[in-house]
């Protein structure tokens, strides 16, 4: 994504005042060869680390906090690894429009997380784990001055073995050279087997969990808005803060597994850049 956070017209400003102190030392002196400069790098570095409060699992009503690892790497702007991306490449880039592929991962489930507050019985009990497993994601955006547009199908090989899709439009705004505020809303569809898994109840379930069976049909599971804020501490380090909160509606607001629609989660990371 290009950064928007410098305002319009610094880099213009930059090189104008270079320009200005360098005129007199260039009238007095006879043009001299000029300096080899070194290649740029075809690697970036971003590494850093945060902590994350979320629901335990989708549709839970009691909150965890985790440490959350923040790595971006990338060569030449074309192949990535990055902690909320995973391992992929760009089919297209330019500066508008991106489409990527990438290789992810998803936690799955534990029956354990259904432990509710005040003692209250645990929803998942009796409906078994759900594996982990690798996430293909196909990804595609594109970008208007400080608005973004963003698609993501991803499918679950393992765990569920379901297929998503999220649809997203952000904005970054700049308010000073060092802080910027985002604003993403974002909707997600999943098909029956996620559902399935996820918020439903399945024949076997409903006998061992004693609780009726429940039917959860393909459909949109989620809408959602995070609010973000960048502060860059200097040219190469930077403090992110997030808030989001998303609700569960369709079958999976409806679903016994449900012990609350509405899911907020926070973040505060700290990151520098090579």
């Amino acid at each position: 994504m290009i950064d928007r956070t410098a305002p319009i017209g610094a880099c213009g400003l930059s090189l104008c005042a270079a320009l200005f102190f360098a005129a007199p030392t260039l009238a007095q002196t006879p043009p001299q060869p000029a300096a080899a400069q070194p290649a740029a790098s075809a690697w970036s570095f971003s590494l850093g680390a945060g902590a994350i409060v979320a629901p335990r699992y989708e549709g839970s009503d009691r909150l965890a906090v985790g440490a959350l690892p923040l790595a971006e790497i990338s060569w030449k702007d074309r192949i990535f690894l990055s902690s909320s991306r995973g391992l992929g490449g760009y089919i297209v880039s330019t500066d508008a429009f991106k489409l990527s592929a990438a290789v992810g991962y998803d936690g799955g489930r534990d029956e354990k997380d259904g432990k509710r507050k005040s003692g209250k019985p645990n929803l998942l009990r009796g409906l078994g784990d759900i594996d982990a497993s690798a996430v293909l994601n196909l990804s595609a955006e594109y970008e208007y001055s400080f608005f973004t547009a963003g698609l993501t199908a991803s499918r679950y090989i393992g765990g569920s073995d379901g297929f998503t899709m999220t649809a997203s439009l952000g904005a970054k705004v700049p308010v000073t050279d060092r802080l910027a505020l985002g604003l993403d809303v974002h909707s997600t569809w999943a098909d029956s087997a996620y559902m399935g898994d996820y918020f439903g109840i399945s024949a076997g379930q409903s006998r061992r969990s004693g609780r009726a069976k429940f039917n959860a049909e393909a459909g949109i599971k989620d809408v959602g808005a995070t609010l973000s804020a960048t502060y860059k501490i200097n040219d190469s380090m930077s403090l992110m803060l997030s808030g989001g909160l998303s609700r569960l509606i369709g079958d999976a607001g409806k679903s016994p597994v449900v012990a609350e629609k509405n899911q907020p989660s926070g973040m505060l990371g700290l990151s520098y850049r090579f």
